[in-house]
């Protein structure tokens, strides 16, 4: 793994556990195997080396999800559009928790900001909803808050999963990924 990709993991896994305000670019650095002036010779500011933890989870989100292709049905299109997130979760759990703390840590920082993870996952769902409104079999409702549920309880049960085991006594072997998604898709499908 060269230097970057080395600095881009460290720094992931970091700023999942402590939030942006709390991860210290020497901390990462030292994850790296580097000193300061090493990982500053890549990424000059922790803002640059945090926006380009997000353009990497951006891009791995983005090439994930078949989502976007309107030839899909659009009840298939979420199915595709919840996997593509829990593929993302299974593989990259710091990813995930990286995109629960931009939803919850500070929202001035979303506002603000140039790179967006689930920018092109968000616009997917919000046109495959409003392609299912339109053929029915998506019930009506606001595409964009329709979005945020459906994001926010995968985003959360996935991350949850160990809290929900201990609570409920469901077992590791549960089928918790698959539940998750019929449960998520079930709050937007039209009943039929």
């Amino acid at each position: 793994m060269d230097t970057p990709d080395r600095i881009l993991t460290e720094a992931e896994q970091l700023f999942a556990e402590h939030g942006f305000a709390g991860t210290r670019l020497a901390a990462i650095a030292s994850a790296a195997g580097l000193g300061n002036a090493g990982l500053l010779h890549h990424f000059p500011s922790k803002a640059v080396l945090y926006r380009a933890v997000l353009e990497s989870i951006a891009a791995d989100l983005d090439a994930r999800s078949a989502g976007g292709d309107p030839s899909i049905e659009p009840v298939e299109r979420m199915r595709e559009l919840i996997g593509s997130l829990l593929s993302l979760h299974r593989d990259r759990p710091a990813a995930v928790a990286i995109i629960a703390h931009e939803f919850l840590d500070r929202s001035g920082r979303i506002e603000d900001a140039d790179v967006l993870p689930l920018e092109g996952v968000v616009a997917d769902t919000v046109s495959a909803l409003a392609a299912g409104q339109r053929d029915g079999s998506i019930r009506p409702g606001d595409p964009v808050a329709m979005t945020a549920a459906l994001h926010g309880a995968v985003i959360i049960g996935a991350l949850g999963r160990t809290v929900y085991q201990r609570t409920t006594g469901m077992s590791s072997a549960d089928d918790w990924d698959g539940e998750l998604a019929r449960s998520a898709l079930a709050t937007v499908a039209a009943g039929r």
